[in-house]
Parts: structure tokens; sequence; C-alpha cells
């Protein structure tokens, strides 16, 4: 990282919820008996519960609230705001799937209107997936600070884990051991070379991808279950978790002198103390002393525990200016990374309960001229009326794509998946993950080896995909990697539960692998704008029907939802042609939103534009493919040879939120 202007986390807040139960309770109420001392393995004696009143947002809100009481930004100044929750229980029964939460909360926050929102899904390395988004489009001068948030009322697990858990190696014997809590950060550069991030680096190891799989339950009583493998995960991740932090400690000078707490990431006593046992074989020292563990009265809380840990440990006087921290960063999927961090002056403030000084405006001079363009593409179509299988298809679609390019697959660097609906309801690990797995990309390297991935979800919709274009385009301008694979992908999930309640979209998957351009050609500019205020003229949430049997979608729409998107869709398009100076005669061919053919024709009459430059990828007969679009009709049109070099393509996207999302495509 460049040491003349690092990241820094300018503001931290957290939320507990008031309710608190303890592991004895959790253990007496398992349905088959669980004779373990899991208080004693675990270091958990309580942690706090929510779902009567509060719920995975409402934790999300309250953290940010709290954060932001001690910025310097107010609301009304954040540049973007990313959410990291794996948890989307928003009510009873109820787990929102649109608009996105991130779209939800810039209504509830009073974020501005043009703020970029993203909802990031990467299991427990959410924030920190987060984290390395928004640290590049500051890096790359795109944005003066970012929000960082997680709501995660997980607790619902353990309900379903009473019920079944039967011994000690049942795989849902974690479940009793996670608690709730929303935990927020603001990030922006710092004024110091000597504070901040001096480095972070978060990959995927694939290989390992199904040792932590969280979904609906089988049983009939319905609700969600988490199933970890924990003993091998603990053989997978624990020694190369250990060797990571080695190397980036190595790399950067860091010796045991100059590590002053560790962070990682917050699961059970017996974890932590084999992973302070390995760094202790590999470092010649033990750094037990060190050790940062609030496991006592929070539990595990999934993908905020490292902020939850780092507040708690700045409010009790541990952590103080000028300490270094090293944060073990795992989640399953499997994510793993090291962060190194030197504190400013954020424990004192916190403490006091002051804000940040005013913050310095965003570098421009630091952005990179970096154009991405389609080195290959490809897709998969799931046959109609069957059950069907993300996973399997977005990996024929990236498999297809991979056929059309002698790029060596180790060379991809980022794989993001955009997908809001996934087979079996899947909420952990990340989709991109699975796939990454299905597809050996890197899915198992030494901390050292320079051919890593990342690999995450985004899930915003429709407009998902020009936004995980978007943040691909600034990774790669930030320099942390040359080759980019985007797979998208959507299924109906109702198609064998509630087969006369679909949401009419097409099952299909597309993917997209993007290079760094070395002419006029790629992704020339995006733009993204929402209407909060219009975010529940359509909802989709899921829920459990029929006494718990049957897991199925329901879409809430108000008014004439298909005259509102179409109205935000022009609106946006307007504006983005004005702010990229653009006439529409340069412009050959528009890919809108596919919603019906009625809704292409509107498209065309509203901007005065010639039907035939309108790509109609058949919505009323094959349903709406929704983040397909795109990767669609550029895979037919290449095919078919429509699309001609040279040609330049909007994309214009439009979803729930209301969320709208235009971007310039240059053959």
């Amino acid at each position: 990282m460049n040491d003349e202007a690092r990241t820094v986390i300018e503001s931290i807040g957290v939320y507990l919820p008031p309710g608190e139960v303890s592991t004895r309770e959790i253990v007496a109420g398992c349905v088959h008996g669980l004779d373990i001392p899991l208080e004693k393995l675990t270091g958990i004696r309580t942690r706090r519960r929510a779902g009567q009143t509060e719920f995975a947002i409402d934790l999300a809100e309250k953290a940010v609230q709290d954060c932001l009481a001690r910025s310097a930004f107010a609301a009304s100044e954040i540049d973007v705001i990313v959410s990291c929750n794996i948890s989307r229980w928003d009510g009873r029964n109820q787990v929102f799937f649109e608009p996105a939460t991130s779209v939800r909360l810039k209504r509830r926050l009073g974020l501005a209107a043009d703020a970029l929102a993203i909802d990031v899904s990467n299991a427990c390395a959410g924030m920190w997936t987060g984290l390395l988004l928004v640290d590049s489009l500051l890096r790359t001068g795109r944005v003066r600070c970012g929000l960082v948030v997680s709501g995660e009322y997980i607790t619902h697990l353990i309900d379903t884990a009473q019920r079944e858990v039967r011994d000690f190696l049942d795989p849902q014997l974690a479940s009793l051991t996670l608690g709730d809590a929303g935990a927020a950060i603001t990030l922006a550069r710092g004024s110091s070379p000597h504070h901040g991030f001096a480095d972070f680096d978060l990959y995927t190891l694939s290989r390992f991808s199904r040792f932590c799989i969280a979904k609906p339950t089988s049983e009939p009583h319905g609700g969600a279950a988490m199933h970890t493998d924990a003993i091998r995960v603990s053989e997978a991740v624990i020694p190369h978790a250990a060797k990571h932090a080695h190397e980036i400690l190595s790399r950067n000078g860091w010796d045991d002198a100059r590590v002053h707490h560790v962070i990682p990431h917050q699961t059970s006593a017996l974890t932590m103390t084999a992973g302070m046992r390995e760094m202790r074989w590999l470092f010649a020292h033990d750094f037990s002393d060190r050790l940062i563990n609030n496991l006592e009265h929070r539990g595990n809380t999934s993908s905020n525990a490292h902020f939850v840990a780092l507040h708690d440990a700045i409010q009790n006087d541990t952590i103080q200016p000028n300490d270094s921290i090293v944060f073990c960063i795992s989640g399953s999927g499997q994510s793993t990374g090291t962060a190194l961090y030197v504190m400013d002056d954020l424990p004192q403030r916190l403490r006091a309960g002051t804000r940040a000084a005013a913050a310095a405006a965003a570098d421009e001079s630091a952005t990179l001229p970096v154009q991405l363009e389609i080195e290959a593409w490809g897709s998969a179509l799931h046959p109609a009326r069957t059950e069907p299988d993300t996973i399997a298809i977005l990996a024929r679609a990236a498999e297809d794509c991979l056929a059309r390019t002698d790029t060596p697959r180790e060379e991809i660097g980022l794989l993001v998946a955009a997908c809001t609906y996934r087979s079996e309801f899947l909420m952990e690990p990340a989709v991109a993950a699975l796939v990454a797995g299905e597809l050996g990309i890197n899915d198992d390297r030494e901390p050292d080896d320079p051919h890593k991935t990342l690999a995450f979800d985004i899930t915003n919709g429709e407009v998902g995909f020009l936004k995980a274009a978007h943040l691909a385009t600034e990774f790669v301008r930030a320099g942390l990697g040359r080759r980019v694979m985007l797979v998208a992908g959507e299924v109906e999930n109702n198609v064998t539960r509630r087969p006369h309640h679909l949401l009419g979209i097409r099952s299909t998957a597309a993917a997209l692998l993007l290079r760094e351009s070395e002419r006029d050609a790629g992704f020339l500019g995006f733009g993204f704008y929402d209407e909060p205020d219009l975010a529940r003229v359509r909802e989709v949430s899921g829920g459990w029907h029929d006494g718990g049997r049957t897991v199925c979608l329901t879409c809430c729409d108000q008014g004439d939802v298909t005259a509102v998107f179409l109205e935000c869709l022009l609106a946006g398009v307007r504006r983005f042609l004005a702010a990229s100076g653009v006439d529409l005669g340069e412009i050959r061919w528009f890919v809108p939103s596919q919603h019906s053919q009625a809704f292409l024709a509107g498209f065309a009459a509203g901007l005065g534009v010639d039907p035939a430059r309108v790509v109609s990828l058949d919505p009323d007969t094959l349903g709406n493919p929704q983040s397909t679009a795109f990767p669609l009709a550029f895979t037919e049109a290449r095919r078919s040879g429509t699309f001609q070099p040279g040609d330049l393509v909007l994309v214009a996207s439009v979803c729930a939120g209301v969320q709208v999302g235009c971007g310039l495509y240059r053959v």
C-alpha cells in the first residue's frame, strides 16, 4: 500500500440489542439433549439477541447512527455505502431479497440520493470485502469517504439448531455460538503516512468453499440452518491463516515487538487458542497476551465480529493511539486474509465521544485512465419448469466463457457474482466462492503465491451487474489485478414450490471475462441513481408457508410498478448522458432492462430513438433475464455479428429500490 496516503477508520459505531441469552440456557433448550461443556469450550457465557422488535436492518441503522455521531462526515456527505451482512432477516418470518439493504438504509439514514449503494455478500469476510472495495474507490479518488456496515440478526439459527442438534459432532453445533450485533465504520484517506492500513490482503481458497453452508432447513418445522464441518475448517484454515499473517508481517518488516494486538475472527476459544499456537510455532514467539477476545459476552457476531471486538477493546482502554494491530480474517467460502493497521487518535475520540476533524477532499489526481473491455463471454440456460441450480448454470456459463480465451484461469484476480435469486435460497457462502471452487480458479494457494482470486457477490438486483462492472474497473485501477470475471444469473425460486406465484424470471446465467483495454474500447463510464423514497414500490421477500414446510418468495407491488420503473429509467438515462456529454445520436445500440416488450417500446419512445436500435431478448416469451440482460445481449450480438467494432452501446438497468444503473460500452 502507498505509505504517503493510507486509508483510515475515520469513525466506528456498534449497536448491541438489549436482549441477552446465556450459553447454559441455549444448551438446556436443545430438544435432543447436549451433554458437552459448551461454555467452557467456546468461552461464550452470554450473547445479545434481537428478533423481538429489531432485526438485521435495524441493527445496521443504529450502528451507523452511533458511527456518524463521532464522524467528521454528516450522513448527506457519505459518497458510498456498502452493506455487508449475511442475514437479511428484516422481520418475523421475512427475509428481504429486494430492495437491497444499502438502498433501504439510504432512505432511513438520510444519505444523499447520489451516494453509491452496494450490497456485498461474502459470509464472515463481508465487512472486510466492503472495506477493500471502499479502499479501492478512495485510492482512485472516486470518493472522499465511504461507509461499511453490517447488521447481523443471526440468532434465529439457534432456534433451528436447538431442534436438530444431536451430539457434539453435529454440523449445526456452531450455530449455538452466534450472537447479534450491528457495526459500522467510515473510511477516508488519512493525513499521516504513519497511521491507517499499512497492508491488507484478502483472497478466496475456494477448494474449501463447501465446509460451511447456510440455507433453509429441510425439516418440516422450517427456519434457516447453518451446517459447518468445524474439524475440516480448522484443519484447512488455521495453518494457512497463520502462514499468511507471517508472510504479510515479514514483507512489511513488522517483527513481534511491533505487534501490539492480534484480532482474529471471534469464533470460539478453542479456535483462537489453536490459531495462537500455530502463530507461536511460526514466529517462535507467543502472541497470546496480545490476543483480543470479546467472546464472553458477544459470541460470534459473524461478518462484523472483528469490528465489534475492535470497538470493545477501544472502549475498555486496551487499544491506544499509535498501537499496531494485526487482523486475521476468515470467512466461509473460504476467504482468508491479513490486515495490518496502525491506530491514530480514534481511541481517544471514541472514549471522549468527540467528532473527527474535517477530512481532506478526494484526491482526483489518483485516478488512473483504465478501461475494462470484454475479452470473452459465455452463457448457459437452465431447463424450464425444473428445480434451478445456480452454481451449476453459473459454472457452465463460466466454462463457456473460458473456452473462448487462451488466458489461463489462474490470472483471474477477482470473481464477482451478480445474482439476487439463487437456488435453495442459499445464504452462505458467497455464490462466487462456490463457482470458483467448481472452476478450480486459484482454489488453494500458498500465502506468497502471486496468483490469488477474491470471490464475492453483489446482490443489488438487476443493477448489480453494472455495479459489479464498475467496482471491477476500480479494482483494476487501484492496481489489485488485471483480469476480472463477472458471472450473473437469476433463478425462478418458486417454479416447483409455488408455481402459480412466479416472478417471471428467466433462469439463466452469463459470464464475462474483462481485461484492461489497450484501445478505445470497453466500459467508458457508469452512473447510478437511486430513488429511495420509492423503495416500497416493489418488495420481494422469502418466508415459510404451510406450517414451515414450504419456503418461497412473495412479491408485493404498489401501483403500476412497470410505469414507475420506466419513468425512473428514462430520467436516469437522460441524467447520465448529460453528465457524460454523449449525444443520443452517437449511440448505436441500447440494452435496457427487459421487463416486457411493452417496456422496451416505451423506452424507445421515451428517448425518441428507433426501436430497431433497442436490443430485445424476447422477455414476453422467455422471461426477464434481469442481471444477465447485458451479458446475454453482448453474447448473442457477438455470436450473430450484430455488435461491430467501434459501436457505442448504452446499458440501462432498473430494479426495486428504485435503483437505476447506466453504462457506456464501446465494442
